[in-house]
């Protein structure tokens, strides 16, 4: 099973708010926010994706 998880943005936009982007679901993924509530969902934690930097 695969939960696809995305966040996405125009391709104009300021690189500041890219930066913000991923920059928070870098921090959602390693705090293991993305994993608690995958949890409480009653899914698999370990189905949150690898933070890509």
């Amino acid at each position: 099973m695969t939960i696809r998880q995305a966040i996405g943005t125009t391709k104009t936009r300021h690189p500041e708010t890219v930066r913000f982007l991923s920059e928070t679901v870098a921090h959602l993924t390693e705090s293991g926010f993305v994993a608690e509530a995958l949890s409480r969902s009653g899914q698999n934690p370990a189905l949150a994706a690898p933070t890509e930097r």
